[in-house]
């Protein structure tokens, strides 16, 4: 039987074509395995759908979101937007939401309150750049302590990951991503924002941190700046394909669930961060 329930009453700001959906069916179509269940990966690859997953009841310990969602192969979001800078429609994450789940399920198996939030593939604006959006909505409408935003980088960024807090003060990004790093047994390159609102960065080795500049900040992401205004710490950690993309598009990546995991016991670490 479906476990997809339509939130019929949430409000849809100016944005009528965003679908609101509860999932409540499993993620992986075998326990033993991370292959997506069929259900769950249609609506990933689907546009102007709100995925929204819950466990436990709220105050969450985390909220994961993912909002520039898209299926493999689609490289534009948006396309029906226009940017205050003019630029019509917007880059995607593809399948962003593969190492988002990895994290979202291993917390489930420790037993943390969480919620995960995928904005599929929306047409007709960016999901964290409009407070009313009904991806920021719903981000925002139970309580939590953390907001940690999944996203992508293209094949060519210098290093595999990019953690930065924007503008949040209450997000440390250098603490997280030198734990991260450690968890990942520094097998990936991976860089960190040094303080909220700069762009300057530490790339953290085994043996070394490096001074470097992060290429997207995240200094005018309006999520993190609405998390910083509600008390709530917030990063943005951006990977390349290799954590997003698999041979078999119904399954996470090696790296991905790899990465998933790592962030998963860092969140586990940090308490209440």
């Amino acid at each position: 039987m479906s476990r997809l329930m339509k939130n019929e009453g949430c409000p849809k700001s100016n944005y009528m074509n965003m679908d609101i959906n509860i999932y409540k069916g499993q993620i992986w179509k075998k326990s033993s395995s991370k292959v997506y269940s069929p259900e769950l990966l249609g609506l990933l690859e689907s546009k102007d759908a709100l995925v929204i997953l819950k466990n436990g009841e709220p105050p969450f310990h985390v909220v994961i979101g993912v909002p520039h969602q898209a299926a493999v192969g689609v490289t534009t979001i948006a396309e029906n937007w226009t940017n205050p800078r003019g630029r019509k429609g917007r880059d995607s994450d593809e399948n962003a939401a593969s190492f988002a789940l990895a994290v979202f399920s291993e917390l489930c198996d420790q037993k943390i309150p969480c919620k995960l939030v995928i904005a599929a593939h929306s047409t007709d604006h960016d999901p964290n750049k409009d407070a009313n959006s009904p991806y920021c909505k719903e981000v925002f409408s139970e309580k939590t302590h953390f907001l940690l935003e999944c996203h992508g980088a293209g094949e060519q960024r210098k290093q595999d990951i990019e953690i930065s807090a924007g503008t949040n003060s209450l997000g440390n990004a250098l603490d997280f991503g030198r734990q991260l790093a450690t968890k990942l047994n520094y097998q990936y390159s991976l860089s960190a924002q040094i303080e909220a609102g700069s762009n300057k960065a530490k790339s953290i080795s085994k043996d070394k941190e490096i001074d470097t500049t992060l290429v997207l900040p995240a200094l005018e992401t309006t999520s993190l700046i609405q998390a910083e205004k509600r008390e709530i710490a917030a990063l943005h950690l951006e990977a390349k394909p290799r954590f997003r993309i698999s041979e078999n598009d119904d399954s996470i990546s090696a790296d991905g669930l790899i990465l998933g995991n790592a962030i998963a016991e860092v969140i586990l670490l940090k308490g209440n961060l």
